[in-house]
């Protein structure tokens, strides 16, 4: 899960949405959609793909489906900040200073959380994820 910054009301359109939940049924990366998008858009456009994730999970695998599977899949923000050498704490991650500061590695953390999140759910609904 991501959390958007607390200080903003991000807009995302539906259209938008439903174009990411679309590449998300279909097996494709999200990435040529995240490219153009500011990583305040893309925080919330996760939030939503994460919820969505979820249900379909749920819906899927019913009683067997647990999130804390999923959460254990996704990157912490610890090992990301390894890898990117970030020498931030770890709370301000995706916190609005890091929005400010550093949204292209906001935009970096996103696009990986995005592709561990439909690979998640491609496994869920039989289908071939290509990132």
């Amino acid at each position: 899960m991501i959390d958007t910054p607390q200080k903003h009301t991000v807009f995302v359109s539906p259209g938008m949405k439903l174009q990411f939940l679309r590449y998300l049924l279909m097996g494709q990366s999200p990435a040529p959609l995240a490219e153009s998008m500011q990583a305040v858009e893309l925080a919330a456009i996760y939030e939503y793909m994460w919820e969505k994730a979820l249900e379909i999970g749920i819906r899927i695998k019913g009683d067997r489906f647990s999130q804390a599977d999923v959460i254990k899949r996704l990157k912490s923000v610890e090992q990301f900040k390894i890898e990117v050498g970030c020498a931030e704490s770890g709370r301000l991650c995706l916190a609005e200073e890091c929005f400010q500061k550093a949204p292209e590695c906001v935009k970096l953390r996103l696009k990986e959380q995005f592709n561990r999140l439909y690979s998640i759910v491609a496994e869920y609904v039989a289908i071939d994820y290509k990132p």
